[in-house]
């Protein structure tokens, strides 16, 4: 089994050194760079800083799903969203159901050796829809039966009062950035707190 503790918290070290890179390179002077350079990085940073937020999202999760696949349980006693996610991901005929017959026989003897097959790895790649607001950030988090985050979310002051707009904004402007080391460590307490509840499972077999 692997450590996801220590695994994630390795992750978020990594973008937050990143991100601090690019702080020193903005703001402390330390490069000499001209007006126009300093400039031209300070609108790039905040795409640049979103594909951070938006990668490590990413690679939350798929680190998440590396540690549920590390149990070596049945298939059948992850919690219904899991499940759920799983089959909606592995199987595209759920959503688009094929029209040829050949391709209806196909799809459904690849169901009948899924469910002959007691363990399966969990699909490991989640769609951040290149928007990780507030919304898709907890469809992901429902989606693997952690807790949500709150639209009202630890303190905020005028002009964004809560958690949804914060983020909100951050999408319209790649902006809002300072907030994010923040809630990487939430994330990784949701993760945690999900592994210690087990929340993956089914109720009744917790």
């Amino acid at each position: 089994m692997m450590d996801f503790n220590n695994e994630h918290m390795s992750l978020i070290e990594q973008y937050e050194a990143s991100a601090l890179d690019i702080e020193r390179i903005l703001f402390t002077g330390r490069y000499r760079l001209s007006r126009k350079h300093s400039s031209l990085l300070s609108v790039q940073s905040i795409s640049i800083l979103y594909s951070y937020w938006e990668g490590f999202v990413q690679n939350s999760f798929r680190l998440y799903i590396e540690y549920l696949n590390s149990l070596n349980i049945d298939f059948t006693m992850f919690s219904d969203d899991i499940i759920i996610f799983h089959m909606d991901k592995t199987f595209k005929q759920f959503k688009e159901y094929p029209e040829k017959n050949r391709q209806k026989i196909s799809f459904y003897e690849k169901l009948q050796d899924h469910f002959l097959q007691n363990r399966h790895d969990i699909f490991q790649v989640v769609d951040t829809e290149s928007n990780v607001g507030f919304t898709v950030l907890n469809k992901l988090l429902s989606q693997f039966s952690l807790e949500k985050f709150p639209e009202y979310w630890e303190q905020y002051t005028y002009p964004h009062p809560n958690l949804k707009q914060t983020l909100d904004s951050f999408l319209r402007y790649r902006n809002g950035v300072a907030h994010g080391g923040d809630l990487m460590y939430a994330m990784h307490d949701k993760f945690m707190g999900g592994i210690q509840s087990q929340t993956y499972l089914k109720r009744e077999n917790i």
